[in-house]
């Protein structure tokens, strides 16, 4: 089967490249939750998240990061679950054609979401936060 995303590795098949991600908690009375945004490169499932923020669809977001330990294997040590997410913006970004020919086209994807989980998997640690307890 194909992956969806045009920069697959063989272990991440059907799993999309995401070349930065932004996220912010501000509190000033109540926990304030930002969009969590990131940015990949514009590939297979680029039409399918068109498609989803048009539709309004409810998505379950699982990101994972990965490092590269002593040992020179790649492992995953912390991730990302966003649960009843739906997408809040697309933005496509196209490199000026003349003094960036090299540029590739990417895209900003901005999620909102009901539930935020995250884990250091390697230390053990993790953390929720839902929208409807964040009052206190």
């Amino acid at each position: 089967m194909a992956s969806i995303g045009n920069k697959a590795q063989i272990a991440h098949i059907d799993q999309i490249l995401v070349l930065a991600l932004e996220h912010g908690v501000t509190r000033n009375q109540n926990v304030n939750h930002l969009a969590l945004t990131i940015r990949k490169p514009v590939d297979k499932a680029t039409p399918l998240l068109n498609k989803a923020i048009t539709e309004n669809e409810i998505l379950t977001c699982d990101i994972e990061f990965y490092r590269t330990n002593r040992f020179g294997i790649n492992e995953m040590y912390y991730k990302i679950q966003l649960l009843k997410a739906r997408i809040a913006s697309i933005h496509l970004i196209v490199p000026h054609t003349v003094s960036s020919s090299d540029g590739q086209p990417e895209e900003n994807i901005s999620f909102i979401y009901e539930t935020f989980t995250h884990e250091h998997c390697i230390a053990g640690t993790s953390a929720f936060s839902t929208w409807n307890t964040r009052l206190f």
